[in-house]
């Protein structure tokens, strides 16, 4: 009796409530991990000034690469045209099939997390390789987690609907950096670390959990036609995703008009967040470390990310907006709107943007 009643409660979740929480399980670890990795390694492990602009060197390179190709992989192996049976996998296979990647990746990705807090190799070393093996579990994990959204849902309203949790969950991730100044300590490491940990189980069976019940409520969507919830028995054209070379697919999305509007607008965003996040603790440190208290620079340092403070308190509204109005007017008018004032921040526009239907 004691387990039933959280069991059945937890089965009882909608589907995008389970789809949303995996937002959380990514955002308490990304967001911990976009404030200190530098200080980390710059005031903890005293990294020399050409190690680390190597290290972020190559790891521009690879995050720029590893998105197009773990992307153009994957579409290879979930929408082949050679499946073992059938002429193509049915959509409930590959919601299936990415369920069972994100159950792996995000145990890899908490994994990856905790390889930055603790010296195991030369400074300059160790930064390029936890740099590079935590984005690659991170682009495998945002990209199957994506995908599914289309998968899942299939009319703009519903995919709306999940995505408007996704934005309260990575709202609520954004509380681990209230937490995480608490216990940052460079001349005592060892309490952040165990901060770290916990975060890295939490967030780890966090995805086993929401990975099953997603496994669960899509088997039993295939048990009960017409359920509501899930995209799913939908043809695929795995003909054409499974032939294309990496060659025409470089080429399609560089003649892809749209897609290059919306890079260049998720390129001022990523800059604004990670320069802001990177940076700010060594701001708060050397500029007002002695003029405020540990609660208000806690404060401070959360209020500070752009995630928290603009793009995801805004994209609840605007995803509301979205879905009685017509995408293509609020993509026109919302900027007038606001840029009669001050800059529209690309975390308003690039909710709409990316659900303005061809």
């Amino acid at each position: 009796m004691g387990l039933g009643g959280p069991q059945a409660w937890l089965l009882n979740l909608p589907t995008a409530v389970v789809y949303g929480s995996l937002t959380l399980f990514i955002t308490v670890l990304h967001n911990v991990f976009l404030l200190y990795y530098v200080d980390t390694f710059v005031s903890v492990y005293k990294i020399s000034k050409a190690a680390f602009w190597v290290g972020e060197t190559v790891f521009l390179l690879w995050n720029s690469l590893n998105d197009p190709l773990f992307g153009w992989l994957s579409d290879r192996q979930f929408l082949s045209s050679q499946p073992r049976s059938g002429p193509g996998l049915s959509s409930r296979a590959v919601v299936l099939a990415r369920v069972r990647a994100l159950g792996w990746h995000g145990p890899l990705l908490a994994l990856s997390f905790l390889v930055f807090w603790v010296p195991w190799a030369p400074a300059g070393l160790q930064f390029l390789l936890c740099l590079c093996l935590y984005d690659s579990f991170l682009t495998l994990v945002d990209l199957h987690h994506h995908a599914l959204l289309a998968d899942l849902a299939l009319s703009a309203h519903d995919r709306t609907h999940l995505n408007f949790y996704c934005s309260l969950f990575s709202a609520a991730g954004s509380l681990s950096v209230f937490a995480s100044y608490a216990f940052w300590n460079k001349e005592d490491f060892s309490s952040f670390r165990a901060f770290c940990v916990a975060l890295a189980a939490g967030s780890a069976l966090g995805f086993v959990g929401a990975t099953r019940l997603l496994r669960r409520r899509v088997e039993a969507a295939g048990r009960e036609p017409g359920c509501p919830d899930l995209a799913a028995d939908s043809g695929l054209c795995g003909e054409e995703a499974g032939n294309i070379t990496l060659g025409q697919y470089l080429w399609q999305l560089a003649h892809h008009r749209n897609f290059l509007w919306f890079v260049v607008m998720d390129l001022v965003q990523v800059f604004h967040c990670h320069f802001n996040s990177n940076f700010f603790p060594l701001f708060l440190e050397h500029l007002l470390s002695d003029h405020i208290s540990l609660s208000t620079g806690s404060f401070l340092l959360a209020w500070s990310k752009p995630n928290a403070r603009i793009c995801h308190k805004s994209k609840p509204l605007t995803l509301r907006q979205c879905e009685r109005c017509n995408k293509a007017t609020l993509m026109r008018t919302l900027p007038t709107a606001l840029g009669r004032s001050h800059f529209c921040p690309p975390g308003v526009l690039l909710p709409c943007l990316h659900w303005v239907q061809p």
